[in-house]
């Protein structure tokens, strides 16, 4: 069976997401749409889909078309998902899935009354060294987990009309980079926090630039996190236990993981490399698609929905009320 991919958005990770695709079994990109016709001509030719569109209802309506991949900016994601779920086309959405928790909720809903594929593309959960060191705290090699470290930061220049910056189009740092760090902790625990705390600095447009956030769980493990948009930071993640940690490293795209012990020797080591992270998702959400389920057990909506509401505690910290989102 051949599923058939469509692609709403062709930014750069829409090319991105198209260029794996083309790569992996079982999977054919159908169509490609846009606001703009000539530009989806131009993403059709350049990655070999069968048919362009010049609207989003097109692709959605178009029956040759199982599944749709969301690439749009984030404030377009809850109303575009919310039109294929209607129209009973299975959805990955990039994240982060939608910026507010009652947003969330909504679709998870409506993903089980139509019966329809759900999933966030994290495609950062689906990565081998990833899966390893969950498979390690889950054996319990590290003890209890008491603390996990993490930050996606990066500079980027401002531009007030630039997606980063944008309030228009959901612009700051948690949006776009502190989703990551988030769901990587949440990932690796197999829990969502029952607490968050944060700070934050914020762009001449009023999103956040930089932030720096802290979550704890019922399990008694914390988590210290970063994101930003105006410095860069190193992106080894590591996670503490009673009895040894773990590094992941660059844990963004990791090829590799290590667990230490608590003299901090060696005791194991995991690496597996790949061309483009994007293929694990992809063959994951293909083969849920095959198999007839409606979400994933590795990036399940509880998980989207915590996710958001994390969203939406911060935001009200830092004096935003997310705004962001009802712009």
């Amino acid at each position: 069976m051949q599923v058939r991919f469509g692609i709403i958005g062709l930014g750069g990770i829409a090319a991105r997401f198209a260029k794996v695709l083309n790569t992996a079994g079982g999977v054919e990109l159908a169509a490609v749409a846009s606001r703009d016709m000539s530009r989806s001509k131009a993403f059709a030719e350049k990655f070999g889909s069968k048919k362009a569109y010049g609207s989003y209802s097109e692709l959605i309506a178009d029956e040759e078309v199982d599944v749709v991949y969301v690439a749009l900016t984030h404030n377009f994601h809850y109303e575009i998902v919310k039109e294929c779920l209607n129209s009973k086309k299975a959805v990955i959405c990039e994240k982060p899935f939608v910026l507010n928790k009652k947003d969330a909720e909504e679709l998870s809903r409506l993903s089980k009354e139509k019966n329809v594929l759900l999933m966030e593309a994290m495609w950062t959960r689906f990565i081998p060294a990833f899966r390893k060191a969950r498979e390690w705290v889950e054996s319990g090699k590290i003890g209890e987990v008491k603390l996990v470290s993490a930050s996606f930061c990066f500079n980027m220049p401002f531009n007030p009309e630039s997606r980063l910056y944008n309030p228009r189009l959901a612009g700051g740092s948690l949006y776009d980079a502190g989703v990551y760090p988030i769901e990587f902790t949440t990932g690796i625990l197999g829990e969502n926090p029952s607490k968050v705390s944060g700070m934050a600095t914020f762009s001449k447009t009023g999103v956040d630039d930089f932030a720096v956030i802290n979550m704890s769980f019922e399990s008694g493990a914390l988590a210290s996190l970063s994101c930003g948009v105006t410095a860069a930071a190193n992106r080894d993640a590591r996670i503490c236990g009673t009895e040894g940690n773990i590094i992941v490293y660059d844990f963004l795209g990791s090829r590799k993981c290590e667990l230490y012990d608590n003299e901090n020797k060696l005791v194991e080591s995991f690496a597996e490399d790949f061309d483009d992270g994007f293929i694990f998702q992809i063959n994951h959400f293909r083969d849920l698609f095959i198999s007839n389920k409606i979400e994933s057990e590795i990036i399940p909506h509880r998980d989207t929905i915590a996710c958001a509401e994390v969203f939406d505690e911060l935001m009200n910290q830092w004096g935003l009320g997310g705004s962001n989102a009802a712009i």
